[in-house]
């Protein structure tokens, strides 16, 4: 069992739909300021 209902009205399908996403972004956007810190830490010209 996940945990969530088997059956979700359109708003709650986008409204979960829309959190997952957040979710995924927030991630990416940890990833890229990481990366950034990275890059200027090894490569301090550019």
């Amino acid at each position: 069992m996940t945990g969530f209902p088997l059956c979700f009205t359109a708003q709650e399908a986008v409204t979960q739909c829309s959190l997952q996403l957040r979710k995924i972004g927030d991630i990416c956007n940890l990833q890229q300021k990481i990366l950034n810190v990275i890059t200027k830490l090894f490569c301090p010209g550019t």
